[in-house]
This record gives structure tokens, sequence and C-alpha cells, in this order.
């Protein structure tokens, strides 16, 4: 029988050796999911006997009653060393535990559905720590570590604006469906989490060397990498510590059995992720922790994009995104030897936002070419935000007094306008600002809102044709292009009427320019 045993286990690992082995977790989209009957004889009094796991209200019971790896494998003397290694480390084991609180119900129903073992959702903690936004040397990313490519095989998108491999809801899919896919090649729970680790490849060609040898080939038995060799003496120790928190002096306290999030679907986004966590009423942290799949901070689609958010700050969020202020970001066509400080004042926006949505290409300072960037534009809802939205929402004011720094971009922005608008409410307005002076504003209507900048154009920061003066002086950071954009003129109609720059773009600051047709 024996032999008989050996034969297919050298068959598997030969199937398993001629798939292309790959590093870390996932799964991609159709792949179906995978459900297994791993209840042995021996397990059954025991799960008739225990309390049914899915009633009960401690998500953390619901872990315990589900644990179904053979004991016998936490007699690996190195799971005893890890236990010492966590026991020693009361606080960062409580660290731990306090992330896994947002994740633990939805990955502990994923892992039930499908009848995994309850160590699985546990994984985690050995992966990330439940940190999803860690990223290893080896360029694993997200709370259950996969590599770029491994992502992309098993159907985890990956670009500019999104990062799948941070998406906890289907990056959770994913790491459960490929551990499914191999528990199948291997028959052994301990054996899929080393392939987990390691590649199908590296554990199939350790289970040929030991069958060559006529050596055991059990987890503890081969000759695996090092890190390969602790990873699951590691799950192991933290199952016992969850199994019984006191013996190692730590407490746990109850984690309710229900959801923590729920799932919100925004048609089209192209919005700060700050914007997104004031609409639900967090910290930015906090949103990220559900929402790391953007790695830019910037929310950015032009289809359907899936949002999670607490349960208890859904309805705010919903409310607070029909009806607040937001920043949505654009593109926008930067002109060489433009500086990032000028953009951000022209936009109203610290550089430091700026810098943290764009990768700048600078040469002392300069942009060193045309280069499209994303800048903010304010967006209204129907209506003033709830008396509960964390926004700060502008009154309906009839003056504003400039403040030093304040552009005519920035101004109508903060109060749902167009500079041409706010030019037409101040007639004989010059293009320039001065600390102190005062602009009449117009009533902004209910429901309306700033047009985004199209493409690459800048039609909404254009002077109205009646405020348009014949003369601009230039001022710091200018450039030829910026200032025939901003006047609403082509480069050639700029140079016809300037003479001087016919032959060159540099322009000066105090320079006297025309920028209406004499």
């Amino acid at each position: 029988m024996a032999e008989i045993k050996l034969n297919l286990l050298s068959l598997a690992v030969l199937a398993v050796l001629s798939i292309p082995s790959v590093h870390a977790a996932d799964t991609g989209a159709g792949i179906q999911t995978l459900e297994w009957d791993v209840n042995t004889d021996s397990d059954t009094s025991a799960s008739e006997s225990a309390p049914d796991a899915a009633s009960s209200d401690d998500v953390w019971q619901r872990i315990r009653s589900g644990f179904k790896i053979d004991d016998d494998a936490s007699k690996n003397p190195l799971v005893a060393l890890h236990e010492a290694w966590y026991a020693a480390r009361p606080e960062y084991v409580r660290r731990m535990i306090d992330r896994s609180r947002r994740y633990l119900f939805h990955i502990v129903q994923e892992v039930d559905r499908r009848a995994m073992p309850m160590e699985i959702a546990l994984l985690p903690m050995v992966e990330s720590a439940f940190n999803p936004t860690a990223e290893s040397p080896s360029a694993a990313s997200g709370i259950w570590q996969f590599i770029p490519s491994t992502g992309r095989l098993y159907g985890l998108r990956q670009n500019t604006w999104y990062d799948g491999r941070r998406d906890f809801t289907a990056a959770t899919a994913a790491a459960l469906d490929y551990l499914g896919k191999l528990y199948l090649d291997f028959g052994d729970w301990e054996l899929a989490l080393a392939a987990y680790n390691c590649g199908e490849g590296c554990v199939a060609r350790a289970i040929q060397k030991n069958v060559q040898q006529g050596l055991p080939t059990d987890y503890a038995s081969l000759p695996l990498p090092s890190e390969t060799r602790n990873y699951v003496p590691k799950l192991l120790a933290i199952r016992n510590l969850i199994s019984n928190p006191a013996r190692y002096g730590i407490a746990i306290d109850t984690l309710p059995n229900q959801p923590y999030f729920k799932q919100v679907t925004v048609p089209s986004a192209s919005m700060d992720i700050r914007s997104a966590a004031r609409l639900a009423g967090m910290s930015s942290d906090e949103f990220i922790a559900l929402n790391a799949a953007f790695p830019r901070k910037l929310i950015r689609s032009d289809g359907p994009v899936n949002l999670l958010v607490p349960v208890a700050k859904t309805d705010t969020f919903q409310r607070n995104l029909e009806t607040g202020n937001w920043d949505s970001w654009q593109p926008y066509s930067a002109q060489k030897g433009e500086r990032p400080e000028t953009i951000a004042r022209r936009f109203g926006v610290s550089l430091a936002s700026l810098e943290e949505h764009n990768q700048f290409h600078l040469k002392r300072g300069k942009l060193v070419r045309e280069q499209v960037i994303l800048v903010p534009v304010r967006k209204r809802g129907t209506a003033a935000a709830s008396i509960d939205s964390p926004l700060p929402i502008a009154s309906n004011p009839t003056q504003f007094v400039v403040q030093r720094g304040d552009t005519l971009y920035s101004i109508a922005r903060r109060y749902g306008l167009t500079v041409a608008e706010l030019g037409d409410a101040n007639p004989g307005l010059d293009g320039r600002l001065a600390a102190g002076q005062t602009l009449r504003l117009p009533s902004a209507q209910p429901g309306q809102m700033t047009a985004s900048l199209q493409s690459v154009a800048y039609p909404d920061t254009r002077i109205a044709k009646s405020a348009i003066p014949s003369r601009y002086i230039v001022q710091p950071g200018d450039t030829l292009s910026a200032i025939a954009r901003h006047f609403d003129i082509s480069l050639a109609d700029f140079r016809l009427w300037n003479p001087a720059f016919r032959k060159h773009n540099t322009v000066r600051a105090g320079q006297t320019v025309i920028v209406r047709a004499p």
C-alpha cells in the first residue's frame, strides 16, 4: 500500500512540475470557486459536538471551531520557537489583532463557504500582519502578499491607478482560490501552504528529490528554503495563540459576528482619497485601510468603482456623495519650464498634494518638457451637505476679500464658480489680484458645479471677454503658453501682438504684454 501511495505521489509531483511555478497567492476572474470535504472520520464526532460555528456571536470562536489542520503538525519544534517569539511581543500581537478586526468577518465567511480550515483565515498575520499597504523586498503587496506576476496570472489588475493585489475583497477571493488549487495539487494543507509561500514548483521539486532518495515527503521532511520551513510553523503558532490566548498572557476582545463594511458602487470617479474619506466621515488612514488599491491616492475610473465603507458610515457616505463638495482630479497640460509650486497656486492646492498625485520630471525645479498632470477641480453636489457631513461647505457670501496667494482660479473653485463667472461679476478686473482687494461673488445655484477640464485644455480658467484687459504684467512663474491659455488667445495671436516673442518664448516677471487685439 505504501508503494502504491508513493507512486501516486510521484505522478502528482510530475504533474505539478509541468505547471509554471508562481510565487505568492492569487486567483483570477473566471476561476470557479472550489469547495472541499476535508472532514475525516475522526473529525466527525468532534464537529457534531462542537457549537455551530456560523451561529457564534464571536468571530474568534468561529475561527477556533473551524481549525482542521492535524495537531501532529504542532509537534514540529519550530512551532514552539515561534510561539515563544509571539508571546514575547504582546504589543506586536495586539496591533496585529486590532488591524485584523476590519477584515476577519469577511475572510471567515469566505473560508467557511469553501469549507477550508480556519487556520487559513489567520494566514495574513504571517504574510503581512494585516497591513493592507505592506510591501516586501520581492515586490509582494497587500494583505495576502501577491507578487506582480502572480497577480496578473490570476486576474488581479495592476495599473497606474489601481492595484488589485491591495483590493481586499478581490485579493481575498484570489488567495483562497489559489490555496484551493494548491490543495488539489498536493492533497495536503501543509504542502499547499508551503507552495503558497515558495511556489508549486519549489515544493514539487523538493518532493521529487525525497522520492528519489527514498525519504518521507511530508512537509517537515522536505528540503525547503528556510523561510518556507518556518512558514507553516508560524501559522500554527498563531493558531495555538488564538486557541488559548490566556496561556500566552494575551487578551483578545470579542469580535462581533457581523459585517464590518459594506461595498458601495460609485458609477465613475476621479476623486481624491482624502475627499472620499471626508464624505464617509473617516480619517484618510481609516479609509485607506479598507481601500488600499489606489496607489496614487486617487480613485480614478471611467467605469463603476467599488469602495468599502464601514457599515455605520455607509449612509453618511452616500448622502454626502450626492450633496457634498469634493475634489475631482482632471488632466492638465503643463508646459516646459513651469514650476510645480506655480501650478499648485494656480489651482488652489498645496504643493504636497500636487506632488502626491503626480510624478514631475524636473530640472532646477522646472518641468523639463511638456507634461500632462492631474489637477483638482472642486465638484458640487445637488444641495448643501447635511449637518453631519465632515466637509467644510462654504456659505453663500456676496463678497470675498483677497488674501495673499489667492488666484482667480482658487477663489472660483472655492465657491463652485468658473473664472468667467467671477470675471463677469467684477467688470474691469485686469487678471491681477492684490491682498485686501474685495471681489463680488455671483450666487452659485444649487446643482451647479465647475466644469471639469476637458482633456488637456484649460477652458474653465478663461476670463470673461468683458473682463479681459488689453495689457498684462507678467508674474513670477508665468510662461508664454500659460498666459495665452489664461486669456483665451492663441500663441500665434500673442506673438503677432507682441513682436518681441516671435523668435523666443521666454517671459520675465515685470514685463508688460498685450493680451487683447489692439
